[in-house]
């Protein structure tokens, strides 16, 4: 085997080293970098890129812009399969698709369709449906409240106000009722109220306020007799 000292230089085709090779840089100093080889389980080659630039190591740091993301093909049917790389704050690591949308605070939603909305079900699972019943709610978020919902939707059944066109609800100014279908009805407008109540012997009773319901002076009691 040859020998070339004094920074010589070798033109050669084809050069096979046993083990490594030893750099010594610009200056002949006791720095030696050396690109060392283990022993192949078999044969096969490395290409070199065609292109000026730097090697990378495992120690360093690689930038986004180092990964050849704009040169890759892009995947429009990825499956559970696919894997992904991703660094937990102290190494690269990689994880598939399946188990990314499993985490809690990355659930997708339920897919829909026209006008539908996302709800929870029993079992606590995002499910998308349409809006029915007496509010309906279009593409555009906009909900629809029917004229006359049925009374055994409303709070109580049976006792839903529903007011025609003879009688619009303009034109009812207070409405207010202790309970309902109690004993008492009261109306009015700002400080002037009237009452209607119904007293133990079941006589109907007509009060009058005016210090916007503080006190009331019966007015007229309509017996029931």
């Amino acid at each position: 085997m040859s020998d070339v000292n004094g920074y010589g230089k070798i033109l050669a085709k084809s050069l096979e080293i046993a083990s490594e090779v030893r750099f010594q840089g610009a200056s002949d100093n006791s720095n030696v970098v050396t690109l060392e080889c283990n022993d192949p389980a078999s044969s096969f080659t490395i290409d070199l890129p065609a292109q000026a630039g730097t090697i990378l190591c495992d120690a360093d740091d690689i930038a986004i812009t180092q990964l050849d993301i704009n040169g890759a093909t892009e995947q429009s049917t990825p499956v559970n399969t696919h894997l992904i790389a991703v660094y937990d704050g102290s190494a690269n690591k990689k994880m598939t698709l399946a188990n990314l949308a499993g985490l809690s605070d990355f659930q997708s939603l339920p897919s829909g369709s026209d006008a539908n909305v996302i709800v929870y079900d029993s079992a606590n699972a995002a499910q998308a449906v349409s809006m029915s019943g007496d509010v309906t709610i279009d593409n555009t978020g906009e909900a629809t409240v029917v004229d006359k919902p049925s009374a055994t939707k409303s709070a109580e059944a049976n006792k839903f106000l529903q007011v025609d066109a003879n009688r619009d609800i303009d034109n009812v100014n207070v409405m207010e009722c202790a309970t309902v279908a109690g004993t008492n009805v009261e109306v009015g407008n700002g400080s002037n109220r009237w009452q209607f109540n119904i007293d133990g012997s079941g006589n109907l009773e007509l009060k009058y306020s005016s210090d916007s319901g503080s006190t009331f002076a019966t007015k007229q009691i309509f017996n029931n007799a």
